[in-house]
């Protein structure tokens, strides 16, 4: 197959066209127009990525926005990285991008897109890819720095079934009692970007003041991070594909929970909680029950918890799959000592 790579500037309107056309069928959110027009517009024009097209011939079938950064580790081990989807700073990539990949169709998948990529990279770092997107290759060196299981719910077991009785049979019990506790639930959904933004303010007052008391800043403290999320909902709330929900137990509000729609897919990013009354009070149980039942009965396949080892993802979801966090090194002599010397010190340590 005749392939070649051509790298556009990300403000580059050729790379907004192309992203739309590929992008079209990415099961994750965060590889949607949406997302990533949000993305372009908010990170500072020294932190750009790239795009990398993958043509065949001249059509373009896969693509990728890399990043690039310079970074030196322990102070010796310099390093050259692009960074897939994500600009390689740390304030930026707070997002938490999940489920990334390519937009398209490249046979080989990351493999093959590392093999096209000019001499100018030590590193491709490959932030909550799919566990089967990274695999060994001789000529390559793989780390994986972390993984997590991403819990989710099978929505088609849910509409063939009570969603409760999918569930432990201790986490049923208490989200029963919960719920019988609680009375009439009620879910609110943003409409319009004056109601959401409404929501949204609720969410950040609920969520920092939890995160305060136990002696933490919370996801909003950055100023940025808080823009980026006031800037896409404000963007995108009429098209269906921000689910801002506020859940009501009688005059009481429980919670409110910030989730994105896409493709059959409902992922839940980021909520704010009202304290519990009491030790059978479950805000968090109540409100996700609601809002994956009301995802059901839309017709969606998935609530997806995205990552995290939290116990009530565990306990909530029905099924999980794994992400990882990996590096895909050029074979240099620097990374080899860099393990060696990793190994021996975790060596000391058990010693």
């Amino acid at each position: 197959m005749a392939l070649s790579l051509e790298l556009l500037p990300a403000r580059d309107a050729r790379a907004a066209r192309i992203w739309r056309e590929l992008s079209r069928a990415a099961t994750s959110y965060f590889l949607s127009w949406g997302w990533i027009a949000c993305w372009l517009a908010m990170a500072p024009p020294a932190h750009a990525a790239q795009l990398a097209v993958v043509r065949h011939h001249t059509r373009p079938i896969a693509a990728a926005f890399l990043g690039r950064r310079r970074t030196v580790r322990h102070g010796v081990v310099a390093s050259r990285q692009r960074h897939l989807n994500a600009t390689g700073v740390d304030q930026f990539d707070e997002l938490c991008i999940e489920h990334n990949a390519l937009v398209g169709e490249l046979p080989g998948g990351v493999p093959a897109l590392v093999d096209l990529l000019p001499d100018d990279w030590d590193e491709l770092v490959l932030p909550g890819v799919a566990r089967d997107q990274v695999s060994d290759d001789p000529q390559y060196r793989v780390r994986v720095d972390r993984e997590s299981v991403a819990p989710y719910v099978d929505l088609e077991r849910v509409r063939a079934k009570d969603y409760a009785s999918l569930l432990g049979s201790s986490t049923r019990s208490q989200l029963r009692r919960a719920r019988r506790n609680a009375g009439v639930l009620r879910v609110e959904r943003a409409t319009t970007p004056a109601h959401a933004a409404e929501i949204f303010d609720e969410l950040v007052a609920l969520h920092t003041a939890r995160w305060n008391e136990r002696g933490e800043a919370g996801a909003f403290a950055d100023p940025w991070f808080t823009a980026f999320h006031r800037r896409l909902i404000h963007e995108r709330i009429a098209t269906g594909e921000i689910d801002l929900l506020r859940i009501h137990a009688g005059d009481r509000v429980i919670g409110c929970l910030y989730n994105f729609v896409w493709q059959g897919r409902v992922s839940f990013y980021q909520s704010g909680l009202s304290a519990p009354v009491d030790h059978h009070d479950k805000p968090g149980y109540l409100c996700h029950a609601a809002a994956i039942e009301a995802s059901a009965a839309a017709g969606h396949l998935v609530y997806d918890f995205l990552c995290g080892d939290d116990r009530y993802k565990q306990n909530l979801a029905t099924d999980e799959t794994t992400l990882v966090w990996a590096r895909v090194q050029r074979p240099l002599v620097r990374f080899a000592v860099e393990d060696t010397l990793r190994n021996l010190r975790r060596r000391l340590r058990e010693v």
